[in-house]
């Protein structure tokens, strides 16, 4: 670890490095947790795409078929003896008929998938989340490790890297299971100097305009004249993301934009906040993304309020170009949280009954339990999880 940050800061900074034993700053730290879920089967439902499908049903039809050439092959055998009796002859013929109908199952459910991959993709889905219809464990960990050291010119630079085990549920965001295995090789490296921050870390940095719109390889960030500025680029596909915040007489802006959106287009999206002294405050936000139906251009207006405790939000959504819905309202979210003594409880719901409760509680000493149900109607991917977290 120190010969590699010590080689990483001599080759940028040159002169600049002083002694690395009086300048190096390293910190252990991470999270551990364990998690009682049910998710409807989603967590392995999510795993099949088609050609998880074709691969699977490939080598049903390859064993398939080695059955049945062992059967074969199992009768001649026994026949080539002349001393088989009627009993061993009937089960030989039988193996191999069983194993011929199950060859001919196999060919003609690739077929089947091969007419229609759309279908063979959702039954194969439907049959994996059937595995998975009771709650199950999960638990986690995740060490980070980082070290950092500054110039005698003021320029800083870090190394870091993790390393995890086991699955972590993302109950307060998209309630999926996030694997928390990394390559421990794969570090990413900081240089920063006078506000400004260059991050590179291999198809490890987050797209700005939306997280799952591909992973960048190095971002930079600082400000401008009271504004903040952040950029991020992913040269080998050539995609690139940008967020510029700041505050215009009292309402903070946010311009977010992506050359790489979930529809492999242009996207861009203001959003604008007004805070109000009575514990009010506004919003609204206006996105255009690439798809060319406009059903993802979505407006929004709404407003939160705090009150001692408490915190009120309703926002009314102008949905894009859908049948049916095209007016502020057609699309609502309404949420109210309850935040003290070290618990925060918070429920949400929206247009479709879409149901969310979710319980955190402090205590002390790093540890955290929580509690999340998410209630989606005419879906399968319901979530109920309770667990505990560790930060260390």
């Amino acid at each position: 670890m120190k010969r590699i940050l010590l080689t990483t800061t001599s080759l940028v900074l040159a002169a600049g490095v002083a002694q690395a034993d009086d300048n190096m700053n390293i910190k252990f730290g991470g999270t551990a947790g364990v998690a009682l879920i049910d998710d409807n089967g989603a967590s392995v439902a999510s795993s099949v795409n088609a050609a998880s499908v074709i691969a699977d049903l490939t080598a049903g039809i390859v064993a398939a078929e080695a059955a049945s050439y062992d059967a074969l092959a199992a009768q001649a055998t026994l026949a080539a003896t002349g001393t088989a009796t009627a009993a061993q002859t009937a089960a030989a013929a039988l193996a191999v008929t069983t194993a011929e109908a199950a060859y001919d199952t196999a060919v003609a459910a690739g077929t089947a998938a091969a007419a229609d991959p759309a279908a063979a993709v959702n039954t194969a889905k439907a049959a994996a989340a059937a595995s998975r219809a009771d709650m199950f464990f999960e638990s986690y960990y995740d060490f980070d490790i980082t070290a950092s050291a500054e110039s005698d010119n003021g320029v800083s630079v870090s190394v870091g890297f993790d390393m995890g085990a086991g699955n972590k549920i993302d109950y307060n965001d998209d309630d999926v299971l996030e694997a928390q295995g990394v390559d421990v090789g794969d570090a990413d490296v900081a240089v920063s100097y006078n506000g400004w921050t260059l991050t590179v870390d291999q198809a490890g940095i987050d797209n700005l305009f939306d997280d799952t719109d591909g992973a960048q390889d190095v971002s930079i960030a600082g400000s401008i004249a009271g504004w903040s500025v952040a950029m991020t680029s992913d040269q080998e596909g050539s995609t690139s993301s940008y967020k510029v915040g700041g505050n215009i007489a009292g309402v903070a802006l946010t311009f977010t934009g992506t050359n790489n959106d979930d529809n492999g287009g242009d996207a861009t999206k203001i959003a604008a906040s007004y805070e109000m002294s009575n514990g009010l405050t506004l919003t609204g936000s206006v996105e255009d993304e690439s798809k060319a139906d406009g059903s993802e251009d979505e407006q929004t207006v709404g407003f939160s309020y705090s009150m001692d405790a408490l915190t009120f939000g309703y926002t009314a959504i102008k949905p894009g170009e859908v049948a049916g819905a095209d007016a502020f309202g057609d699309e609502w979210d309404l949420s109210v949280k309850y935040s003290a003594d070290g618990m925060v409880a918070s429920f949400a719901l929206d247009e479709a009954d879409a149901t969310t409760i979710i319980v955190d509680y402090a205590l002390g000493g790093g540890a955290s339990a929580f509690a999340a149900m998410h209630d989606k109607p005419d879906t399968a991917n319901d979530l109920t999880t309770v667990g505990l977290n560790f930060a260390f």
